[in-house]
C-alpha cells in the first residue's frame, strides 16, 4: 500500500484558494503541455474564481500551455446548458469556456454512446495524461460520480445517481427536478492522474471524510480509494476533519 496521504487541516475552506492556486503554478511550471482536471461543485468555486483572476490579469506563467477536462457531466447537457458542468466551470472561470473552441478544453461527453466514452479516453491519453487532478467528496463518499459500490476497475461510464447525490444538486436546477444519470469518470481512470488533491469542506462532509481517511479501502466507500495513489494532497478545514481520530492531521 502506497503512503498515506499527506492531509492539510486548514483554518477554513477560503484558505485552501492559495493552496490550488500553487499547485497550477507546480503544474504549470514542471510539465511542458500539462492536463488539469477540473472538479465542479460549491468546494471549488471560490477558486474557480480566483483561477480567472489570476488567467485574465497573466499571472501564471505558461498559462498558454494548459489544457484542462474535468470529471463529470449529466446526461443531455451540452456545455452550453445551464445546471451542466462545463456551463458551472465557464461560470466560475470564463476563461476555461474559451480553450473549448481552441481544442484546449476536454469536455467530458453528455450523451451515453459507448464510442463517445472511448474517444474522449483516448484523448486524454493522447493528451499525455491527466497531471493534476483536483476532487471533492460526496456526503455519502462518492468520488466523481462514481457512487457506492462501483468496482474500483470501472473507467469512464454512465451512472445512475443516488438520490443523496441528487438532493445535493436540486438546487442548482430547481424548480427542475435534477438528472437521474451521467457520464463519469471511472475510479480506475482517476487513478490515473499523476497527482490528486482532494478537498472537503463542513461538518456534512466530516463522515465521509473519516470513511475515506480511516476506513476499509473498499467499493462501499469509493473515495477511499484515493489511499491506493502515491501522490495525494487532502484539504480539509477544521468541521470536515472533526470525526478524524488522533494522528490523522497535518499542518
Amino acid at each position: 500500500m502506497p503512503p498515506s496521504p499527506a492531509v492539510r487541516i486548514l483554518a477554513n475552506a477560503a484558505a485552501a484558494v492559495p493552496v490550488l492556486l500553487d499547485e497550477v503554478r507546480t503544474l504549470l511550471a514542471t510539465t511542458a503541455r500539462p492536463l488539469l482536471g477540473f472538479a465542479t461543485g460549491g468546494t471549488f468555486t471560490t477558486f474557480l474564481q480566483a483561477l480567472q483572476q489570476e488567467l485574465a490579469h497573466g499571472r501564471l506563467a505558461n498559462a498558454g500551455n494548459l489544457l484542462a477536462t474535468h470529471l463529470d457531466e449529466y446526461l443531455g447537457f451540452p456545455p452550453g446548458r445551464a445546471g451542466g458542468m462545463v456551463h458551472e466551470l465557464g461560470t466560475a472561470c470564463p476563461q476555461l469556456l474559451a480553450m473549448l473552441p481552441k481544442g484546449m478544453f476536454f469536455p467530458v461527453p453528455h450523451d451515453d454512446a459507448p464510442a463517445s466514452l472511448r474517444a474522449h479516453e483516448q484523448r486524454l491519453q493522447r493528451a499525455g495524461g491527466v497531471g493534476l487532478q483536483f476532487l471533492g467528496i460526496g456526503r455519502n463518499s462518492h468520488l466523481a460520480f462514481n457512487e457506492p459500490g462501483t468496482a474500483f476497475d470501472t473507467g469512464f461510464h454512465v451512472t445512475t445517481l443516488a438520490e443523496t447525490t441528487r438532493d445535493d444538486a436540486r438546487a442548482r436546477f430547481a424548480p427542475n427536478e435534477p438528472p437521474t444519470r451521467a457520464v463519469t469518470s471511472g475510479l480506475a481512470t482517476i487513478l490515473l492522474a499523476k497527482r490528486l488533491v482532494l478537498c472537503a469542506f463542513g461538518k456534512a462532509k466530516a463522515a465521509a471524510v473519516a470513511a475515506m481517511l480511516q476506513g476499509t479501502v473498499a467499493p462501499a466507500c469509493p473515495a477511499s480509494i484515493v489511499r491506493t495513489h502515491s501522490n495525494v494532497l487532502v484539504l480539509l478545514d477544521r468541521d470536515a476533519a472533526s470525526l478524524l481520530h488522533a494522528g490523522q492531521s497535518g499542518a
